[in-house]
């Protein structure tokens, strides 16, 4: 009798830590569930985040590279033009080719706001995608580096206003004059002016050098256009997998 109970009580006893153990199993499936549920949510909205900012880095960058093409194509024609290879063109031409060529210069501001974001969450591993998480730390690593030589440029440029100081104020469009109050009339000086930059070989030496900065900035800009193409593609590819 009593080892009938003993055995009885040991089956009871048996299938009650079974089900205890079920129990805390489906707890623990069903908590995990929920924490891959929720962290899939944060990743989701961080790829759509990310996206967005990449969408518009490379409007702000397609901008800034077709306005520094123009830069080095516009102080290349004005590079040809001192060395006679080309003949003058006329006063209108020149004062644009120095204004946006010799005085251009243009530097996309690229966001990184949802990336810092994403960061600053301590969930490095939220990104499940590997590629996308070494092409993002790639891409940021070089936009945070500067990736482009903006002192030299700048201390080129102050160099060329410095020698053209003396006739400047003759070579401002019109346009640009307005903006600060001054008379909208192309100067009547503005031959004058040109015919003496044009006899400043130290103001096109500093214009060489700075024409092959600029599109050196501008095989950087390439490449960083090239990363941001294909970073988009990958967020789309895995924003597609959330739907």
């Amino acid at each position: 009798m009593e080892t009938g109970k003993i055995g009885k009580y040991l089956t009871y006893a048996i299938g009650e830590i079974l089900l205890v153990v079920i129990g805390i199993l489906i707890a623990l499936s069903i908590n995990n569930w929920n924490q891959n549920r929720l962290q899939l949510k944060q990743e989701y909205k961080v790829l759509l985040s990310l996206k967005a900012d990449f969408i518009e880095s490379q409007k702000r960058l397609s901008e800034s590279m077709e306005m520094q093409k123009r830069v080095v194509e516009k102080s290349k024609t004005l590079l040809e033009m001192h060395e006679g290879k080309i003949p003058r063109s006329d006063t209108d031409s020149i004062l644009d080719y120095i204004t946006y060529g010799a005085y251009g210069w243009y530097r996309p501001e690229l966001l990184t706001g949802s990336y810092d974001a994403y960061l600053n969450t301590g969930n490095s591993g939220l990104l499940r995608n590997d590629n996308l998480t070494k092409m993002l730390a790639e891409y940021f690593a070089i936009v945070r580096s500067g990736f482009e030589d903006q002192d030299t440029s700048m201390y080129l440029l102050n160099n060329m206003h410095e020698i053209s100081a003396p006739v400047n104020i003759y070579l401002a469009l019109p346009k640009l004059k307005s903006r600060i109050g001054l008379d909208a009339v192309k100067s009547e000086k503005a031959d004058m002016a040109i015919d003496f930059l044009f006899t400043q070989d130290a103001f096109f030496g500093n214009l060489y050098y700075r024409a092959t900065l600029e599109q050196l900035r501008y095989s950087i800009h390439e490449d960083l256009m090239s990363r941001i193409i294909q970073i988009l593609d990958t967020l789309n590819e895995e924003i597609d997998l959330h739907k």
